[in-house]
Parts: structure tokens; sequence; C-alpha cells
């Protein structure tokens, strides 16, 4: 993404606010691992849920190749094709949960049983439309998000100054750690009038409740549609 910002010609200010790290699993997580054959489908929400669980699916990698495996984008269909997965589906229509439901092979769910490989915590709706479905939804959550130290000094300045041209934010968790590693009234208000740019409806509507005043949203989750976005708001600027 950033590369892609200084391609334009502008500058792409590096600020994580996000972390993730490795979760300990539970005795229940380690037996949906050792038992991995009995589902017909595993869904792998983000590329962080491979690189976190496929580590620990080794010993059935084999068992993996029989069952349905299906990856939420294109970024995390490559990354279980890199880790020699080779029949996996992924939606030709949006990145998420709604676009997996909307799936021809998920639409007919009675007695079948599903493995969702995700970080703790995520949202529940994509597990309640397949229950409603018909399919058994277990959960294999491998790793966490955390807020990262970090020293927001730099930020606060360019806030102080209104510098900046725009914020990009990726998800719901990341503008919540946003607001935390900022929350410093003397910049606040600056923040939430920056122009944020997020991916989906569900977060423009977290930003406005937050009280961001001016909210664009990107047409998809991918880094070429957030890219797409800021040259619209920039035309139209």
């Amino acid at each position: 993404m950033c590369r892609l910002i200084e391609q334009q010609g502008w500058k792409a200010i590096r600020f994580p606010v996000l972390e993730i790290q490795a979760r300990d699993l539970s005795a229940l997580d380690s037996q949906h691992i050792q038992e991995i054959e009995q589902y017909q489908h595993v869904i792998f929400v983000s590329v962080n849920a491979i690189n976190f669980a496929l580590p620990l699916i080794s010993g059935k990698m084999e068992c993996l190749q029989k069952i349905s495996c299906i990856a939420v984008g294109k970024a995390s269909y490559q990354a279980l094709q890199a880790h020699g997965v080779r029949d996996v589906l992924v939606p030709q229509l949006g990145f998420n949960s709604e676009a997996i439901l909307a799936m021809p092979e998920m639409q007919d769910m009675q007695g079948q049983s599903c493995l969702i490989i995700r970080g703790a915590g995520g949202r529940e709706f994509l597990a309640d439309n397949l229950r409603k479905h018909g399919a058994r939804v277990d959960y294999l959550e491998v790793y966490k998000r955390v807020i990262p130290v970090s020293d927001s000094g730099l930020i606060g300045e360019y806030l102080r100054h209104k510098a900046l041209a725009a914020i990009l934010i990726y998800s719901g968790d990341a503008l919540r750690n946003l607001l935390q590693m900022l929350a410093k009234e003397d910049i606040k208000k600056n923040l939430l009038h920056t122009p944020v740019l997020v991916i989906s409806q569900r977060v423009r509507d977290l930003a406005k409740k937050i009280g961001f005043k001016n909210i664009i949203i990107a047409d998809e989750a991918s880094d070429a549609a957030m890219i797409n976005a800021i040259l619209k708001e920039e035309q139209h600027g």
C-alpha cells in the first residue's frame, strides 16, 4: 500500500495500529486441529489466519487437501496456494463474509460442518448465517490483535498542523486503536476532521459513530481500490 501511494508521488507515513500475535490454543482448539478431517469446509478469513494456522495443521496437511478450503480474498487464496493447498475456493465478487455466503457452494449447508479459522474476537455474521443454513460451525482462533507500543509523536505533529491528506483504515479494530493511540485532546479534534478512508460500510458506520467528519469508502477491500478512492476524492476536491 505504501509503495502504491509513493508511486503516485505522495508521501506514505507508516503508523501501524495493530500488532498480530500468536494465541495460546485451548484444549478444544487442539481437538479441532486433530479432528480437522471431520469438516467439509475450512474457511480461512485472512492471510494471518493462514500463516498462523498452517504450521499448527502441518501434520494434517494431507487431510486438508481433501477438504473444501475457502479463502475470503485473493491474497488469502494466493497464500494457501503458496503453502501447497491445491483446491481453494474464493468468492468471485467481494472479499468478506457476505461474499462467502453468496457462493453457490454455501447455499445448501444442511448437515455440513465448517471450521472458521480466524483471529480472536471476530464478528459472528458468517457463523450465524451458516448455522441458519443448517451447518455446524466451529472456530479455530489462532492469533490475537493487540495495540502496538509505538511513538505517536510524529503523527501528532502532522495532526496539529493539519498536514495529513487522509488516513487509511482497514478494520474497525484498527480504527479503535488509532483513537486510543492518539487520545491527546489537543490533536483529537484535528484527527476527527482528517479524511478517513475505509474498506466497508460497516467500518464507515463505526467511523461516523466515533465522530469522523469526512469518511470515504473504497469499492472493495483491496489496495488498488483504496488508491482509486483517493484519486477520485482528489479529482472531486
